[in-house]
Protein backbone atom coordinates (compact mmCIF):
# COMPACT_ATOMS: atom_id res chain seq x y z
CA UNK A 1 0.00 0.00 0.00
CA UNK A 2 1.19 3.50 -0.83
CA UNK A 3 2.58 5.41 2.19
CA UNK A 4 0.15 8.31 1.83
CA UNK A 5 -2.87 6.02 1.58
CA UNK A 6 -1.61 3.99 4.57
CA UNK A 7 -1.14 7.14 6.67
CA UNK A 8 -4.61 8.42 5.81
CA UNK A 9 -6.20 5.16 6.96
CA UNK A 10 -4.00 5.25 10.09
CA UNK A 11 -4.86 8.89 10.80
CA UNK A 12 -8.58 8.15 10.67
CA UNK A 13 -8.09 5.20 13.04
CA UNK A 14 -6.07 7.36 15.47
CA UNK A 15 -8.75 10.05 15.31
CA UNK A 16 -11.53 7.59 16.15
CA UNK A 17 -9.49 6.10 19.02
CA UNK A 18 -8.73 9.56 20.43
CA UNK A 19 -12.41 10.57 20.30
CA UNK A 20 -13.45 7.31 22.00
CA UNK A 21 -10.81 7.86 24.69
CA UNK A 22 -11.99 11.42 25.30
CA UNK A 23 -15.60 10.27 25.64
CA UNK A 24 -14.60 7.56 28.12
CA UNK A 25 -12.60 10.01 30.19
CA UNK A 26 -15.56 12.41 30.33
CA UNK A 27 -17.70 9.64 31.80
CA UNK A 28 -15.31 9.16 34.74
CA UNK A 29 -15.59 10.99 38.07
CA UNK A 30 -13.43 14.13 38.18
CA UNK A 31 -11.03 12.70 40.81
CA UNK A 32 -10.35 9.66 38.59
CA UNK A 33 -10.21 11.62 35.32
CA UNK A 34 -7.55 13.97 36.68
CA UNK A 35 -5.05 11.20 37.39
CA UNK A 36 -1.76 11.92 35.62
CA UNK A 37 -1.58 8.55 33.83
CA UNK A 38 -4.97 9.04 32.17
CA UNK A 39 -3.90 12.51 31.09
CA UNK A 40 -0.76 11.02 29.58
CA UNK A 41 -2.86 8.52 27.62
CA UNK A 42 -4.90 11.33 26.06
CA UNK A 43 -1.76 13.39 25.37
CA UNK A 44 -0.19 10.37 23.61
CA UNK A 45 -3.33 9.92 21.49
CA UNK A 46 -3.21 13.59 20.44
CA UNK A 47 0.53 13.30 19.72
CA UNK A 48 0.13 10.27 17.42
CA UNK A 49 -2.71 11.98 15.58
CA UNK A 50 -0.74 15.21 15.07
CA UNK A 51 2.44 13.38 13.98
CA UNK A 52 0.53 11.40 11.38
CA UNK A 53 -1.24 14.52 10.11
CA UNK A 54 2.13 16.33 9.83
CA UNK A 55 3.60 13.50 7.74
CA UNK A 56 0.53 13.45 5.46
CA UNK A 57 0.93 17.19 4.85
CA UNK A 58 4.64 16.72 4.04
CA UNK A 59 3.86 14.07 1.42
CA UNK A 60 1.06 16.16 -0.07
CA UNK A 61 3.27 19.23 -0.58
CA UNK A 62 5.47 17.36 -3.06
CA UNK A 63 2.57 16.01 -5.14
CA UNK A 64 1.97 18.04 -8.36
CA UNK A 65 -1.80 17.61 -8.08
CA UNK A 66 -1.59 19.63 -4.86
CA UNK A 67 1.20 22.06 -5.71
CA UNK A 68 -0.21 22.96 -9.14
CA UNK A 69 -3.94 22.73 -8.47
CA UNK A 70 -5.46 21.77 -5.10
CA UNK A 71 -3.29 24.28 -3.26
CA UNK A 72 -5.24 27.02 -5.05
CA UNK A 73 -8.74 25.70 -4.27
CA UNK A 74 -10.08 27.70 -1.32
CA UNK A 75 -11.59 25.35 1.24
CA UNK A 76 -9.28 22.43 0.42
CA UNK A 77 -6.45 22.28 2.95
CA UNK A 78 -3.49 19.91 2.95
CA UNK A 79 -5.29 17.20 4.91
CA UNK A 80 -8.36 17.15 2.66
CA UNK A 81 -6.04 17.26 -0.36
CA UNK A 82 -4.21 14.27 1.13
CA UNK A 83 -7.48 12.33 1.29
CA UNK A 84 -8.25 13.16 -2.35
CA UNK A 85 -4.77 12.24 -3.59
CA UNK A 86 -4.48 9.12 -1.44
CA UNK A 87 -7.87 7.68 -2.37
CA UNK A 88 -8.22 8.86 -5.97
CA UNK A 89 -4.72 9.46 -7.39
CA UNK A 90 -2.61 6.62 -5.97
CA UNK A 91 -2.35 2.92 -6.75
CA UNK A 92 -4.52 0.62 -4.63
CA UNK A 93 -3.33 -2.56 -2.89
CA UNK A 94 -5.91 -4.12 -0.58
CA UNK A 95 -7.48 -7.34 0.68
CA UNK A 96 -11.08 -8.40 0.11
CA UNK A 97 -12.29 -10.52 3.00
CA UNK A 98 -15.31 -12.79 3.25
CA UNK A 99 -14.42 -14.72 0.09
CA UNK A 100 -16.13 -18.11 0.01
CA UNK A 101 -14.84 -19.62 -3.23
CA UNK A 102 -13.47 -18.87 -6.68
CA UNK A 103 -16.01 -19.58 -9.43
CA UNK A 104 -14.21 -18.26 -12.51
CA UNK A 105 -11.54 -15.96 -13.89
CA UNK A 106 -11.52 -12.89 -11.60
CA UNK A 107 -14.85 -14.04 -10.17
CA UNK A 108 -15.54 -15.06 -6.57
CA UNK A 109 -18.41 -15.83 -4.24
CA UNK A 110 -18.31 -13.56 -1.20
CA UNK A 111 -20.32 -13.26 1.99
CA UNK A 112 -21.87 -9.81 2.32
CA UNK A 113 -24.32 -8.95 5.12
CA UNK A 114 -25.30 -12.60 5.65
CA UNK A 115 -25.81 -13.09 1.89
CA UNK A 116 -23.62 -14.79 -0.71
CA UNK A 117 -22.99 -12.41 -3.60
CA UNK A 118 -20.90 -12.60 -6.77
CA UNK A 119 -17.74 -10.48 -6.88
CA UNK A 120 -16.32 -9.87 -10.36
CA UNK A 121 -13.05 -7.94 -10.50
CA UNK A 122 -12.58 -5.40 -13.31
CA UNK A 123 -10.14 -6.26 -16.14
CA UNK A 124 -7.50 -3.78 -14.91
CA UNK A 125 -7.30 -5.46 -11.46
CA UNK A 126 -4.40 -7.81 -10.68
CA UNK A 127 -4.81 -10.61 -8.15
CA UNK A 128 -1.64 -10.61 -6.05
CA UNK A 129 -2.61 -13.30 -3.55
CA UNK A 130 -5.43 -15.76 -2.90
CA UNK A 131 -6.05 -17.36 0.47
CA UNK A 132 -9.07 -19.61 0.01
CA UNK A 133 -8.10 -22.41 2.43
CA UNK A 134 -7.17 -20.88 5.78
CA UNK A 135 -9.36 -18.44 7.71
CA UNK A 136 -9.80 -15.58 7.28
CA UNK A 137 -10.23 -16.18 3.55
CA UNK A 138 -9.31 -13.26 1.34
CA UNK A 139 -8.09 -12.09 -2.05
CA UNK A 140 -5.36 -9.46 -2.26
CA UNK A 141 -5.83 -7.14 -5.23
CA UNK A 142 -3.85 -4.37 -6.94
CA UNK A 143 -5.60 -1.67 -8.97
CA UNK A 144 -4.40 1.51 -10.74
CA UNK A 145 -5.44 4.94 -9.39
CA UNK A 146 -9.18 5.62 -9.56
CA UNK A 147 -8.76 8.69 -11.79
CA UNK A 148 -6.60 6.71 -14.18
CA UNK A 149 -9.17 3.97 -14.80
CA UNK A 150 -12.16 6.35 -14.73
CA UNK A 151 -12.60 6.85 -18.48
CA UNK A 152 -14.95 9.78 -18.00
CA UNK A 153 -16.03 12.09 -15.15
CA UNK A 154 -19.27 10.12 -14.65
CA UNK A 155 -17.26 7.05 -13.58
CA UNK A 156 -15.54 9.17 -10.93
CA UNK A 157 -18.84 10.68 -9.77
CA UNK A 158 -20.25 7.18 -9.29
CA UNK A 159 -17.20 5.97 -7.33
CA UNK A 160 -17.38 9.02 -5.04
CA UNK A 161 -21.10 8.63 -4.36
CA UNK A 162 -22.29 11.92 -5.88
CA UNK A 163 -23.93 10.54 -9.02
CA UNK A 164 -27.75 10.70 -9.12
CA UNK A 165 -29.37 7.99 -6.95
CA UNK A 166 -26.07 7.04 -5.28
CA UNK A 167 -27.31 5.69 -1.98
CA UNK A 168 -27.05 2.54 0.10
CA UNK A 169 -29.68 -0.13 -0.41
CA UNK A 170 -30.28 -2.65 2.31
CA UNK A 171 -28.78 -6.04 1.53
CA UNK A 172 -26.97 -4.83 -1.60
CA UNK A 173 -23.34 -3.94 -2.18
CA UNK A 174 -22.76 -0.25 -2.74
CA UNK A 175 -21.36 0.88 -6.08
CA UNK A 176 -19.44 3.73 -4.41
CA UNK A 177 -16.72 4.11 -1.79
CA UNK A 178 -18.42 5.14 1.49
CA UNK A 179 -15.29 6.81 2.85
CA UNK A 180 -14.87 8.92 -0.27
CA UNK A 181 -18.55 9.85 -0.17
CA UNK A 182 -17.99 11.10 3.39
CA UNK A 183 -14.98 13.05 2.12
CA UNK A 184 -17.24 14.77 -0.43
CA UNK A 185 -19.38 15.97 2.48
CA UNK A 186 -16.33 17.30 4.34
CA UNK A 187 -15.08 19.26 1.33
CA UNK A 188 -18.56 20.59 0.57
CA UNK A 189 -18.90 21.82 4.16
CA UNK A 190 -15.66 23.74 3.75
CA UNK A 191 -17.00 25.42 0.60
CA UNK A 192 -20.21 26.41 2.42
CA UNK A 193 -18.98 27.21 5.94
CA UNK A 194 -15.42 28.47 5.41
CA UNK A 195 -14.85 32.07 6.50
CA UNK A 196 -12.33 32.42 3.67
CA UNK A 197 -14.97 32.22 0.93
CA UNK A 198 -13.75 31.60 -2.59
CA UNK A 199 -14.95 30.71 -6.06
CA UNK A 200 -16.48 27.38 -4.97
CA UNK A 201 -18.64 29.23 -2.43
CA UNK A 202 -19.89 31.50 -5.21
CA UNK A 203 -20.57 28.47 -7.42
CA UNK A 204 -22.51 26.81 -4.59
CA UNK A 205 -24.66 29.89 -3.96
CA UNK A 206 -25.41 30.39 -7.68
CA UNK A 207 -26.18 26.68 -8.18
CA UNK A 208 -28.47 26.58 -5.15
CA UNK A 209 -30.42 29.63 -6.30
CA UNK A 210 -30.82 28.26 -9.83
CA UNK A 211 -31.90 24.78 -8.69
CA UNK A 212 -34.31 26.14 -6.05
CA UNK A 213 -36.23 27.93 -8.81
CA UNK A 214 -36.76 24.77 -10.88
CA UNK A 215 -36.98 22.15 -8.12
CA UNK A 216 -40.48 20.63 -7.94
CA UNK A 217 -42.18 20.20 -4.60
CA UNK A 218 -41.25 16.69 -3.36
CA UNK A 219 -44.02 14.16 -2.68
CA UNK A 220 -42.62 13.71 0.80
CA UNK A 221 -39.94 15.45 2.83
CA UNK A 222 -38.66 19.00 2.80
CA UNK A 223 -38.05 20.93 -0.41
CA UNK A 224 -35.37 22.94 1.41
CA UNK A 225 -33.48 19.74 2.27
CA UNK A 226 -33.89 18.38 -1.27
CA UNK A 227 -32.45 21.61 -2.70
CA UNK A 228 -29.51 21.47 -0.28
CA UNK A 229 -28.65 17.81 -0.96
CA UNK A 230 -29.05 18.06 -4.72
CA UNK A 231 -26.98 21.24 -4.84
CA UNK A 232 -24.25 19.48 -2.86
CA UNK A 233 -24.06 16.68 -5.42
CA UNK A 234 -24.11 19.09 -8.37
CA UNK A 235 -21.27 21.19 -6.93
CA UNK A 236 -19.17 18.15 -6.00
CA UNK A 237 -19.66 16.67 -9.48
CA UNK A 238 -18.26 19.91 -10.92
CA UNK A 239 -15.36 19.79 -8.46
CA UNK A 240 -14.55 16.15 -9.29
CA UNK A 241 -14.81 16.76 -13.04
CA UNK A 242 -12.21 19.52 -12.78
CA UNK A 243 -9.98 17.37 -10.57
CA UNK A 244 -10.24 14.50 -13.08
CA UNK A 245 -9.31 16.81 -15.97
CA UNK A 246 -6.27 18.29 -14.21
CA UNK A 247 -5.04 14.86 -13.09
CA UNK A 248 -5.22 13.52 -16.63
CA UNK A 249 -3.75 16.67 -18.20
CA UNK A 250 -0.76 16.37 -15.87
CA UNK A 251 -0.17 12.79 -17.03
CA UNK A 252 -1.04 13.38 -20.69
CA UNK A 253 -3.94 10.90 -20.47
CA UNK A 254 -6.92 11.11 -22.83
CA UNK A 255 -9.97 13.08 -21.70
CA UNK A 256 -13.56 13.04 -22.86
CA UNK A 257 -16.13 15.78 -22.99
CA UNK A 258 -18.36 15.71 -19.88
CA UNK A 259 -21.86 14.38 -20.59
CA UNK A 260 -23.67 17.70 -19.82
CA UNK A 261 -21.58 19.39 -22.54
CA UNK A 262 -23.03 16.98 -25.10
CA UNK A 263 -26.47 18.23 -24.07
CA UNK A 264 -25.47 21.81 -24.75
CA UNK A 265 -24.84 22.89 -21.16
CA UNK A 266 -22.01 25.28 -20.28
CA UNK A 267 -19.20 23.41 -18.51
CA UNK A 268 -17.16 24.93 -15.69
CA UNK A 269 -13.49 24.96 -16.66
CA UNK A 270 -10.77 24.00 -14.15
CA UNK A 271 -9.43 27.07 -12.37
CA UNK A 272 -7.08 28.21 -9.63
CA UNK A 273 -7.49 31.17 -7.27
CA UNK A 274 -4.51 33.45 -6.79
CA UNK A 275 -3.95 36.96 -5.47
CA UNK A 276 -4.64 38.20 -8.99
CA UNK A 277 -8.05 36.49 -9.09
CA UNK A 278 -9.42 33.41 -10.83
CA UNK A 279 -7.31 31.88 -13.59
CA UNK A 280 -8.84 29.23 -15.86
CA UNK A 281 -6.61 26.34 -16.86
CA UNK A 282 -5.95 24.60 -20.18
CA UNK A 283 -4.16 21.34 -21.08
CA UNK A 284 -1.21 23.33 -22.47
CA UNK A 285 -0.65 24.85 -19.02
CA UNK A 286 0.76 21.45 -18.08
CA UNK A 287 2.19 20.40 -21.46
CA UNK A 288 3.10 23.60 -23.37
CA UNK A 289 2.94 23.35 -27.12
CA UNK A 290 6.17 23.73 -29.05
Amino acid sequence: MDELRFLIETYLDYQKDRIRLQNRLRSLPAEVREQSFLGELLATAFHLERRTKSRIEQLVESDPLYSKYLKYQKGVGKLLAGYLIGWLARERDFKIFGVVEKVGERTYKRKYQKKIVTLKLPPYAKVLEENLKDKPKYVRVWMPPVMEVAENPSDLHKYCGVAPKSRKKRGEQTDFNPRVKTLMWKIFRQFVMSKNKGEWTRIYEATKKEYAERCPEPEKGSKKLKVHLTTKNIVMRKFLTNLWLVYRWQRNLPTTEPYPAKLGHTILKPFIETEDGVKYLRPEDFYPRA
